[in-house]
């Protein structure tokens, strides 16, 4: 019998050990998810800064087409192919990171202006042309 009370000593002991990894395990799961959370809330007001910035400089290439600034023009189109690129490498190594497989992965920017990447190329294409205009 005390072969049986020694098992179920045992028993009772790895059980509670199980416990605590459970509630360890459970914390650091909500420690991750709320990390998460806020990474795609950053990521989001990110992405509405960029697009606020882009509208801004498609404004500024219109008024400086109109009025024969291509020098400056140039720089601009410069600066928003790197802007993407920096955009581009940045954020797309996160999202690989987070361990999520593809059919958890957030969508791919659909082929309209919506990513960062498509107003880059909208914008820069919008500029040769209005150059051509000119």
């Amino acid at each position: 019998m005390s072969g049986s009370i020694a098992s179920y000593d045992q028993l009772v002991r790895q059980v509670e050990a199980l416990k605590k990894e459970n509630s360890h395990l459970r914390r650091e799961l909500e420690d991750n998810s709320n990390h998460l959370s806020k990474l795609e809330n950053e990521t989001s007001d990110m992405k509405e800064v960029l697009k606020h910035l882009q509208g801004k400089l498609e404004q500024e290439a219109r008024v400086m087409v109109s009025s024969g600034q291509t020098e400056v023009l140039d720089q601009l189109k410069a600066l928003q192919m790197d802007i993407t690129s920096l955009y581009n490498l940045k954020f797309a190594p996160e999202v690989m990171s987070t361990g999520r497989g593809p059919e958890e992965s957030p969508p791919a920017p659909a082929p309209h202006r919506d990513g960062p990447g498509e107003l880059g190329r909208a914008t820069f294409r919008m500029l040769e042309e209005l150059d051509r205009e000119r």
